[in-house]
């Protein structure tokens, strides 16, 4: 009978451990649509620039910084403004619409120069070829980006009618 409680004893630890090891693992939250467009925006720049493995490198980690940066102090707050907006803009007073403006001038700025503080960084540890390369698989990802929610509109559009 001893034997038999001792042996409980260590499948019971055993059990506590998968136990706790299952809630952590089935716990996880799903990535954000911000981290998974983020990841492909990523890929999409690294795969169609050639960089060194210590560029390589130095842009991954400064794009990380910014990419999350830009999306709490701008994208979020912005994001915020216009379904405010958009829920009042048939109502909404001169001086209101004036303000609504100028916020979104301020973070446009604010974003703008990020931007270029970020660019900086870039030229800094990247050879400039480089990094005119990142900025132009920039624009082709984001055009690239708008026509996919353009096309996913279009066949929601066809769904409904």
């Amino acid at each position: 009978m001893i034997k038999f409680l001792k042996k409980m004893k260590n499948h019971s630890y055993i059990f506590l451990i998968l136990i706790f090891l299952s809630e952590h693992i089935i716990g996880q939250k799903p990535i954000s649509r911000f981290e998974e467009l983020k990841a492909w925006k990523l890929s999409y720049i690294t795969k169609n620039t050639s960089m060194n493995s210590k560029e390589l490198e130095v842009y991954k980690c400064i794009f990380e910084e910014y990419e999350n940066a830009y999306h709490d102090k701008i994208w979020i707050k912005v994001r915020k403004i216009r379904k405010e907006l958009n829920e009042s803009i048939e109502l909404i007073p001169t001086e209101k619409a004036a303000n609504y403006i100028n916020e979104f001038d301020e973070y446009e700025k604010k974003g703008m120069q990020m931007k270029h503080e970020r660019n900086e960084r870039l030229l800094k540890k990247i050879r400039p070829k480089v990094v005119l390369n990142i900025l132009y698989q920039e624009k082709r990802f984001d055009r690239e980006l708008f026509n996919r929610i353009k096309n996913k509109s279009k066949k929601d559009n066809k769904k409904e009618n």
